[in-house]
């Protein structure tokens, strides 16, 4: 089972054209919803920057989160969990993700009530 910030290597092989894995970070446990990690930075993906100076998975550069768009990739398609976002990246997705033009009302409201959350419960 998932947390939410958790970090996954993902099979995405059949979802996602031309890949076969990929870092994913988990923002729904209810619903298996994911934010993909990509190598570099587009417009499109209305992304930010994490800095792999914060995170040991991200060596040696650092990577961009996308928050244009949830993913639903059920527990068989994990690989293995490679750590969590930091606090303050994970404030970062709330915004992105309340604040996006491209995901649906319904998903986003759910996700950023599942983040508000997991936000009161952590430390």
């Amino acid at each position: 089972m998932s947390n939410i910030s958790e970090v996954f290597v993902i099979d995405v092989s059949g979802v996602i054209e031309y890949r076969d894995k990929k870092h994913c970070v988990c923002v729904s446990v209810t619903s298996d919803k994911y934010l993909l990690i990509n190598t570099s930075h587009r417009n499109i993906y209305d992304d930010f920057e994490i800095k792999s100076a914060d995170y040991a998975f991200l060596k040696p550069k650092n990577r961009f989160v996308c928050c244009s768009e949830l993913h639903e990739f059920k527990s068989d398609k994990i690989i293995k969990s490679v750590g969590n976002l930091n606090r303050g990246d994970m404030l970062k997705i709330i915004d992105k993700i309340q604040n996006s033009e491209y995901i649906k009302k319904k998903d986003k409201d759910s996700v950023v009530a599942e983040l508000n959350t997991w936000l009161l419960n952590s430390h």
